[in-house]
């Protein structure tokens, strides 16, 4: 991230217990320190078990973690390293966005709805969504995106344009369903 001003928030909104979260983006710089639960803890050279064994750590042994994916942590190295979330002890903000009061109100609006099951922000006026119910058609969607930014736009007093791009629950890979912006 070569802009200073830049900072990139991700919301990972959970519905119905489901965790299938694409990795997060945060702040440059941001570093939590985290304890190792388990007794032997393999470091992975990427976040799934799938990956190369680059070394271990004992129970009590402290980390940095600066990323996750899924249930992976990435730990502050000069090389790819990650372990599992599941045997770490990290702080409670870790991963958490620092937002304001209009952006958590706003976000908690959100989460009420139940319509959406993930929504990305970031600060320059774009939003992603993916649906809860992706049976519904392409005007609904667009409809529910329009909404959606400008209730952002409002409720955070986000001066410019908002664009909401709706994704489908299976991915980026084949394009985004619909935009909609709100003037």
């Amino acid at each position: 991230m070569n802009q200073p001003v830049l900072r990139v928030l991700s919301v990972l909104l959970l519905l119905g217990g489901l965790l299938a979260a694409p990795p997060v983006v945060v702040a440059d710089d941001k570093v939590w320190t985290g304890t190792v639960r388990a007794r032997s803890l393999n470091v992975r050279s990427g976040p799934g078990e799938g990956h190369n064994i680059v070394g271990k750590l004992r129970r009590g042994d402290k980390v940095q973690a600066v990323d996750e994916s899924g249930r992976w942590v990435r730990l502050q190295s000069d090389k790819p390293e990650w372990v599992s979330r599941r045997w770490l002890t990290l702080p409670d903000d870790f991963m958490a966005p620092a937002f304001s009061e209009a952006e958590n109100k706003f976000l908690d609006w959100v989460a009420d709805r139940g319509d959406l099951e993930q929504l990305s922000v970031d600060d320059a006026g774009r939003l992603s969504i993916v649906l809860a119910d992706q049976s519904r058609d392409d005007t609904h969607a667009a409809g529910l995106a329009e909404e959606i930014g400008c209730a952002y736009r409002d409720q955070t007093k986000f001066d410019g344009e908002v664009t909401v791009t709706v994704w489908p629950a299976e991915g980026p890979e084949n394009g985004w369903v619909v935009q909609s912006t709100c003037p």
